[in-house]
């Protein structure tokens, strides 16, 4: 063993990270030098993308695919994983990183902080003193979760899950940890501009803190706000860290919306249709596990057309009546009577305005012809004077169907117009409006409503998701209608009628 390490070549310092993978032996970073002719971690990424990294003579498949994933280079649209996943993963994942004695502090960084609604990858930064690397490497490595490790660096530690996703851990001093922490959130383009505006101001600025590069000296680096504050501008919520606005606009939105400020959930299916609970069920889960609700809404599928999993009309009266008895007992009417209505080809409810009626709150959402310019249908749908608010709009099931084509400027025009709020569907398969409609919609001085649309108990959670949705979409307090008493509900349905009147 001796005699062999003494016959390697020495790894070039640029080339280092390269020496840090699994499998990964100096004679091969040699071979991959001089075969691809590069001299950089920057020059190996391009030969990756490039598709040369298969060329060089020796590397065997095994040894491609930890260099790929070492460089996160290994994920396509297919790997991509929902959001919800990701999250349940990483925070299992943090639960047992805390529990190691080593361990200051932990966070998720990457695009799962900025709540992406697809994740490649799992990012983590550790806060722990530089004496206990190695003994956290040796528990990591023995780990439940783990099965194996790929790459080591001096602040970095990749690691294959048992479920396949990938986690990237990243470490750092409590000195470093806040700037680690907005270098390894992202995004690049965000990242990017930090940078230059850094520059400009004489620092130089990344995961070693905020340094004057006249002196050298350390300046901030300790917490995310303290290299704000150096910078001269206001702290920036994770999930806006991406490419949309200049940094300017990005100082000038309002405090975003949180899960605290939802007053209640209105879109919600039960054993009536196609949910699994009953509606005493849920009132009783939801009025314990999320105390600040002031109100829900039950919205099963009714409609006369569709075979299964929906209430028949003439069941509509007999729900209304176990809804008041339900609210009788409960002393007050926590339950409100929704439907969730089928837009029909022609843009018209399938239910008839007589039974639109009979509701508190009315969703319309097409759930048929995905394929077609649906603009019409929901311009249409908007301008009944009954339907208050449009389900799941651009009708996308993420890494299943992509949306429908529709003129979106003109169908918020509609909305705002005739006052009908858009819904934010919360599933993780639906994240529906996405974040890039939600900001167009908010442009346009649409409401929207943030829903779970839950089958059963386990999917009420899902309303995180669709709150990370509306802050991606910059949204504050007032853009979300179920952020405020049902009396401003009800005052949103009587502005309604009032618009289409006039």
């Amino acid at each position: 063993m001796k005699s062999h390490l003494k016959n390697s070549p020495p790894i070039p310092a640029p080339l280092a990270p390269l020496g840090r993978i699994r499998d990964i032996t100096p004679r091969d970073v040699q071979a991959i030098q001089q075969q691809l002719g590069v001299n950089s971690i920057k020059d190996v990424i391009t030969a990756i993308i490039n598709g040369r990294l298969e060329t060089v003579e020796g590397l065997k498949p095994a040894q491609i695919k930890n260099i790929r994933r070492a460089f996160k280079l290994n994920k396509t649209a297919d790997s991509r994983v929902p959001l919800w996943d990701a999250r349940l993963a990483g925070e299992e994942l943090l639960r047992a990183l805390c529990q190691f004695p080593e361990v200051e502090k932990a966070t998720l960084t990457g695009s799962l902080r900025r709540s992406k609604d697809t994740i490649g990858d799992i990012d983590i930064l550790l806060q722990l003193s530089e004496a206990d690397h190695r003994k956290l490497l040796y528990k990591i490595a023995r780990m439940a979760q783990t099965e194996r490790i790929i790459a080591t660096g001096p602040h970095h530690i990749c690691v294959i899950l048992r479920n396949q996703l990938q986690a990237d851990i990243r470490l750092a001093t409590r000195k470093y940890f806040g700037a680690s922490l907005l270098y390894y959130t992202g995004s690049t383009q965000y990242g990017d501009s930090l940078k230059s505006m850094a520059a400009q101001k004489g620092f130089r600025l990344g995961p070693l803190g905020l340094v004057d590069m006249q002196t050298g000296e350390y300046v901030a680096g300790e917490q995310e706000t303290d290299i704000y504050h150096q910078l001269g501008i206001g702290y920036l919520e994770p999930e806006l860290r991406e490419d949309h606005q200049s940094m300017a606009a990005l100082q000038s939105i309002p405090p975003l919306v949180s899960f605290s400020q939802l007053k209640g959930d209105m879109q919600i299916h039960t054993n009536w249709s196609d949910g699994t609970e009953s509606i005493a069920g849920i009132a009783r889960y939801l009025s314990h596990t999320f105390p600040h609700y002031q109100y829900i809404v039950i919205t099963d599928h009714v409609s006369a057309k569709r075979p299964n999993h929906v209430l028949p009309p003439a069941d509509v009266f007999r729900q209304a009546a176990e809804i008041d008895r339900i609210n009788d007992q409960m002393g007050f009417g926590y339950i409100k009577k929704g439907v969730e209505t089928d837009i029909l080809e022609n843009g018209e409810p399938e239910l008839a305005p007589e039974v639109l009626q009979q509701f508190d709150w009315v969703i319309a959402s097409i759930h048929t012809d995905f394929t077609r310019d649906n603009t019409d249908r929901l311009i249409k749908a908007c301008e009944n004077p009954y339907v208050h608010c449009i389900g799941h709009p651009s009708g996308r099931m993420i890494g299943m169907r992509p949306p429908y084509p529709a003129d979106w400027n003109a169908v918020f025009d509609a909305a705002a117009r005739t006052g009908t709020a858009l819904e934010i569907n919360s599933r993780p398969n639906r994240l529906d409006l996405n974040d890039e409609l939600v900001r167009k919609a908010v442009r346009k001085g649409v409401k929207l409503v943030i829903n779970s649309d839950a089958r059963t108990l386990s999917h009420f959670d899902f309303v995180k998701l669709g709150i990370s949705m509306a802050r991606r979409g910059a949204c504050s307090k007032k853009d979300i209608l179920n952020t405020g008493s049902w009396e401003d509900i009800e005052a949103f349905k009587a502005a309604k009628q009032q618009l289409l009147r006039s």
